[in-house]
């Protein structure tokens, strides 16, 4: 029988400025993203990430948010990546609200924050069924397939693709599952 559990995507989203980390991973702002399997046309996930915010006086803050947002291609989405069946949602929410934000660590961003809960998600038996949440593993498919899609034309509009999707790469299965 099909499983029909909600989705556990890490999401790649436009940002601005140049990378500084080594490996170029801020290139994109990263976020974990819950979905259902099979998506309805105006369907609706929650996204949970690291955001940074201007400080009154200057300088920015981190801060955690978790929020609902469209599954279509808004918020300057690029591509999603599925990582794991969520087998205890509850379970996986508290990790994920539990994954601290590292205020005032040097080169700590989004990215960190994706790895850290990834890693605590990877040690917990109960929140996700089937997955891979290794980090490497995660970061190079993430960044390999937001490539693959740069170089295919997915974003500048010289590509004949679906715009109202948001270029999908199912990492367990090894196959892309929206183009």
């Amino acid at each position: 029988m099909p499983s029909n559990k909600d989705r556990l995507y890490v999401g790649l989203y436009a940002r601005g400025g140049n990378p500084t980390m080594p490996g170029k991973e801020d290139t994109y702002h990263w976020a974990l993203i819950v979905g259902p399997k099979v998506e309805a046309e105006d369907g609706i996930g929650v996204r949970y990430h690291a955001k940074e915010r201007p400080k009154l006086g200057g300088g920015s803050e981190w801060f955690f948010e978790e929020r609902e947002c469209p599954l279509a291609p808004t918020s300057m989405l690029l591509v999603r990546i599925v990582i794991g069946k969520i087998e205890d949602g509850n379970r996986l929410v508290q990790i994920l609200r539990n994954t601290p934000i590292r205020q005032g660590q040097p080169g700590w961003n989004c990215v960190g924050w994706v790895k850290e809960a990834l890693e605590k998600l990877r040690v917990d038996p109960k929140a996700l069924g089937t997955s891979i949440v290794e980090w490497e593993k995660v970061r190079g498919e993430a960044m390999n397939y937001c490539q693959r899609k740069k170089d295919q034309h997915r974003f500048d509009g010289q590509g004949n693709f679906d715009m109202r999707k948001v270029p999908t790469y199912d990492l367990m299965e090894r196959k892309e599952i929206i183009v």
